[in-house]
């Protein structure tokens, strides 16, 4: 027999035995990880090592669920939870409220005031406003900052409250943000005396570059808080401007929750550097009068991963009349698929709005192969025309809403850090609903008949981007 062979062999076997072994994965991540590798074995198994070996980044993450755990033992009792809801519209949502905090969500927390925001001018000059109220701390936390003009904007409010003496953070993923980590625009704001921290730097034998912090998160003097999908960029994104504008949401919270956000922050701060919790923490913020609900929710390989797709599939459950999800990426599982396929046929109107374009052909082929299955259960998919759809929301019944920074893929739910809210605040809901209900305007409807029409081509590539669904 050629060595060369039996040697392609030889190591084919051993990487698919240590994929089955040692690969704490479900199992259709490791048959997905068994299948790149068989078929591209030499590529294959080097992205193995490098994206699915799961010793790599072993010490970091031990790391952070010991400051995780350190964190929240220093964490005040917040006295606004509602362990038993009075004011929810079905007990459901209670129960699930309740589920999500037994497996590390935070406490479902009255007393808060939520405002949406869609215009990115308009986003990015309420943020700016924000800051430039600011009297103690500004802590600001993005997966992407580009040198654009809303990555200025922010800067430069930043450079105004530092000169006014308050105290500002700003982390960035090193991945995300590379050419923002590496411009003129960081320097200024090191001359400032801003503090900008790379979040999970790329750099060591034993990092795994696939675990990302894909949060977007700002903290204003730990009582107004920002979340949703927004990098903080331009719309135009100047980075990837093919497939421009991108399409976001963002929520504007004050109150207890975001206490939450200020915790999350924090847990990712002190990984990065090492100074006194003390000096990071912000009183309790106090409550409104109106009692808004909020839950919120942080997931990654350090917590529970499971929480995002648990929370992707419950809610789906939960749903009486309608569930409309919006996401730029859908690459699910087959008990995600299986519920909604459920769902629909059981009476429920169930809505998917994703992008006509997007920017991974990969993942457009493996989300278009799910598309039949749904379509002949009466799941109603809609691609979204004008840009990049990048919101990530949900609403049930126009009574529960989540806003989110991941995902419906594998990524999102177990290898990135994000970070995501659900409220049962009616006006909050409807304005989302309202959002969801005009990219449904401007979106085209797959037909079902027309899908299956397409051609056998179409079918192969997206059946074979299906195969690799599992680690997208």
């Amino acid at each position: 027999m050629d060595f060369p062979f039996f040697l392609d062999i030889a190591l084919r076997l051993l990487f698919t035995g240590i994929i089955i072994y040692r690969n704490k994965s479900s199992s259709p991540v490791r048959l997905g990880w068994v299948i790149v590798v068989l078929l591209i074995p030499l590529i294959g198994m080097a992205l193995y090592l490098l994206f699915g070996e799961v010793w790599r980044d072993r010490g970091r993450l031990a790391r952070h669920k010991s400051i995780i755990e350190r964190v929240r033992s220093h964490m005040e009792t917040v006295p606004f939870g509602v362990s038993n809801p009075e004011h929810m519209p079905h007990d459901i949502y209670a129960k699930v409220a309740n589920a999500f905090e037994f497996q590390g969500a935070f406490p479902l927390r009255q007393g808060n005031q939520l405002q949406l925001f869609s215009a990115p001018k308009q986003t990015m000059l309420k943020i700016v406003e924000d800051i430039d109220q600011a009297q103690q701390s500004c802590h600001l936390l993005f997966y992407i900052w580009l040198n654009d003009d809303s990555g200025n904007l922010v800067a430069n409010a930043l450079i105004r409250a530092r000169q006014r003496g308050v105290a500002c953070r700003v982390l960035v993923d090193a991945m995300g943000s590379a050419q923002f980590l590496n411009s003129a625009l960081k320097q200024r704001m090191d001359d400032a005396g801003i503090d900008v921290v790379t979040s999970f730097p790329l750099s060591g034998f034993d990092i795994r570059i696939d675990h990302r912090n894909h949060r977007k998160l700002i903290v204003i003097d730990g009582h107004i808080g920002w979340t949703g999908s927004r990098n903080l960029a331009d719309a135009e994104f100047s980075i990837k401007p093919d497939f421009a504008p991108w399409v976001d949401v963002m929520a504007r919270i004050s109150g207890p929750s975001v206490y939450d956000l200020q915790i999350v922050f924090i847990e990712d701060w002190l990984l990065e550097q090492d100074v006194a919790i003390e000096t990071l923490m912000t009183p309790i913020p106090k409550p409104h009068d109106d009692r808004s609900q909020v839950q919120v929710f942080a997931s990654g390989p350090t917590l529970d991963f499971r929480i995002l797709r648990q929370l992707a599939v419950m809610s789906l459950f939960i749903a009486k009349h309608e569930l409309i999800i919006t996401t730029p990426y859908f690459v699910p599982d087959e008990a995600s698929i299986t519920a909604y396929c459920g769902l629909a046929r059981s009476g429920i109107r169930t809505v998917l709005i994703v992008p006509q374009r997007n920017d991974s052909r990969l993942v457009t082929a493996a989300s278009r192969s799910f598309y039949q299955d749904l379509l002949d259960a009466g799941v109603e998919i809609y691609e979204y025309r004008p840009g990049l759809l990048h919101s990530k929301t949900i609403t049930i019944d126009g009574q529960w809403s989540l806003l989110d920074t991941a995902n419906f893929d594998r990524r999102s739910f177990e290898l990135n850090y994000e970070v995501s809210f659900s409220t049962t605040d009616i006006t909050f809901t409807s304005q989302l609903r309202d959002l969801q209900k005009q990219y449904i305007a401007d979106s085209d409807r797959i037909d079902k008949n027309q899908w299956s029409q397409r051609s056998e081509y179409s079918r192969f590539v997206e059946n074979t981007a299906r195969l690799f669904a599992p680690i997208l």
